[in-house]
C-alpha cells in the first residue's frame, strides 16, 4: 500500500515529452534567430537615420533660435573632414566664428577652434554610409546656405537596397530638399535613383 503511494505522487517528464519539447524548441529557434538577426540589423538602420534627421532638424531649429548660422557636418569628432570615408560620423555646431577674428567666416561649414559644439553622433561602423556632400550649412532664416553641399546620404548594410519585409528598402536613404527639410525615405526606387549601395 505504501510502495503504491510513492509511486503515484512521482512526477517527470517521460523520453518521449522532452524530445517533442526539444523539437518544439529547435523548430522555434530555426524561425526566430534569422528573424531577430533582421530585425536587429533593420533596428540600426533605422536608427542612424533617425539619429541624422533629428540632428539636421535640430541644427536648423538652433539657426533660427539662435540667430547664428549652424551647421552639421562629417567629422572626425573636432573638426569637419571632407573625404570619401563614409558618413559615420558628425557634429552639429554653431557656425560663427569670432567676429574679431573674421566677419567672412560666419557659416563658412568649417569648425573653428572658438565654435561650439552642439552634439557628436557616431553610428554603427557596421553601415555603410555613402553621401553626396559633406555638410549642410543652416542661416538664421532656417534655409540652407549655398555652401551647403550635403544633400543625400544613404545607410545600408550587406543587404544593400534588396527588398526587405514589407516590400520596401533594406537601405534607409535621407534627402535635404531646397528649403533645407529633411525627410526619410525606404522606398527602393528611390533610394537607387540616389546612387543606391555600393
Amino acid at each position: 500500500m505504501l510502495r503504491r503511494a510513492m509511486k503515484a505522487k512521482q512526477s517527470g517528464f517521460t523520453l518521449v515529452e522532452l524530445m517533442f519539447t526539444i523539437t518544439v524548441l529547435a523548430v522555434l529557434l530555426g524561425i526566430g534567430v534569422p528573424n531577430f538577426r533582421d530585425f536587429i540589423r533593420n533596428s540600426r538602420l533605422t536608427s542612424a537615420a533617425n539619429d541624422l534627421l533629428a540632428d539636421l532638424n535640430l541644427a536648423r531649429s538652433e539657426a533660427v533660435k539662435r540667430r547664428v548660422p549652424v551647421t552639421l557636418c562629417k567629422s572626425d569628432g573636432a573638426a569637419c573632414v571632407d573625404d570619401a570615408s563614409p558618413f559615420r560620423r558628425w557634429i552639429v555646431f554653431v557656425d560663427d566664428a569670432n567676429p574679431a577674428v573674421s566677419v567672412n567666416t560666419d557659416g563658412n561649414g568649417i569648425r573653428d577652434a572658438s565654435e561650439v559644439i552642439l552634439r557628436d553622433r557616431t553610428v554603427s561602423d557596421t553601415l555603410n554610409a555613402p553621401a553626396a556632400g559633406h555638410a549642410a550649412v543652416y542661416l538664421p532664416s532656417g534655409f540652407p546656405a549655398v555652401v551647403a553641399d550635403l544633400t543625400q546620404v544613404i545607410f545600408c548594410d550587406s543587404r544593400g537596397t534588396a527588398i526587405s519585409v514589407g516590400g520596401v528598402s533594406a537601405a534607409r536613404g535621407l534627402t535635404i530638399s531646397a528649403t533645407g527639410r529633411p525627410a526619410v525615405t525606404r522606398d527602393k526606387a528611390t533610394i537607387d535613383g540616389l546612387g543606391g549601395c555600393p
